[in-house]
């Protein structure tokens, strides 16, 4: 479910404000304070959503081995919150609603590819066997997409935030020079 989205960040297009941005210092590290604490929130995002629908959603006791329709849902839930990360992880600032967004068209195939894949697990009979699955109902499909999209919505709420911040920094700045 990971692999194909992965990849297609490999080919996504460059900003064209990445030449504005100044070097990386020699010693930092790729893995910041900030982005780490954004990788563990949105992990724990994610941990917390797909915990809680497993143990929320409607059906019978597990029986050992046996499919249910919570751990499908659950299994489902994440692989949407794989999708929807796909489009907060393309930008550390802009909208996932930007133009920006659109420029890699092989994040879009790949995320299809992902959804497709992830139909025939939960309705075609050899893989539902294969990965312990059952068929989901559309109520059921728009849950999982539901939940699976608030790592989407929060990244979206802290990137505004910090598109706000960066402008009033430079307003600030802007001020102090007038002066």
């Amino acid at each position: 479910m990971d692999g194909p989205p992965a990849l297609s960040l490999g080919v996504d297009p460059t900003s064209p404000a990445v030449m504005r941005e100044p070097p990386r210092r020699p010693g930092e590290r790729l893995l910041s304070r900030p982005r780490l604490l954004r990788v563990l929130f949105l992990g724990a995002v994610m941990a917390a959503g797909t915990v809680a629908v497993l143990l929320l959603a409607p059906g019978p006791a597990p029986a050992a081995g046996a499919a249910t329709t919570a751990g499908t849902l659950a299994f489902t839930t994440f692989v949407f919150f794989q999708v929807f990360n796909l489009l907060n992880v393309r930008s550390q600032t802009a909208s996932v609603f930007s133009r920006e967004t659109l420029t890699n068209h092989t994040a879009f195939v790949a995320a299809a590819a992902v959804l497709v894949l992830q139909v025939a697990v939960v309705y075609l009979g050899v893989l539902q066997r294969f990965f312990t699955t059952t068929a989901l109902t559309g109520g059921q499909w728009l849950t999982a997409a539901a939940i699976g999209s608030a790592v989407l919505w929060l990244e979206d709420v802290r990137k505004a935030g910090s598109r706000h911040r960066q402008r009033q920094h430079l307003r600030a700045e802007a001020d102090r020079d007038s002066r």
